[in-house]
């Protein structure tokens, strides 16, 4: 299991539009250049076309009605991970910022499993880097 935490300098009602399953994923997701959400309820789908010309397909499988969250499955990749099921949730801090938590759960498939877990760390991090520089902007 993958886990990124980190606390942002903005308010929950700030980053939420950002992060959430229907929110603006292109402007954070690293390589993405266009989104399609084909709805909001369990079971949607969304597409995310990549800068190499590939797709990431998403399906939702849930959504928090108490907490700022969803989790969701990858359906089609171009990565090197099996059965990914993630969660992305925000947490509203005392202090007025949030916290950001993106956890993921998979198999590795062509790599080693110290190798695989690097690659998913790798876009995690980086898309909370991009989400760092869209809140401090």
């Amino acid at each position: 299991m993958i886990t990124t935490s980190i606390l942002l300098p903005d308010p929950a009602r700030r980053l939420w539009p950002l992060v959430r399953w229907d929110g603006r994923l292109c402007d954070w997701y690293p390589g993405a250049v266009a989104l399609t959400v084909g709805g909001t309820e369990k079971g949607a789908l969304r597409q995310l076309l990549l800068k190499d010309g590939t797709r990431l397909v998403q399906r939702l499988e849930h959504t928090s009605l108490i907490d700022e969250a969803y989790t969701y499955a990858v359906v089609e990749s171009p990565y090197p991970v099996a059965d990914l099921l993630a969660q992305i949730r925000v947490r509203p801090e005392a202090d007025g910022h949030a916290t950001l938590i993106w956890t993921a759960t998979f198999k590795p498939t062509g790599l080693s499993e110290a190798r695989t877990e690097r690659f998913v760390r790798d876009i995690y991090d980086a898309g909370v880097e991009r989400l760092r520089g869209l809140l401090t902007r």
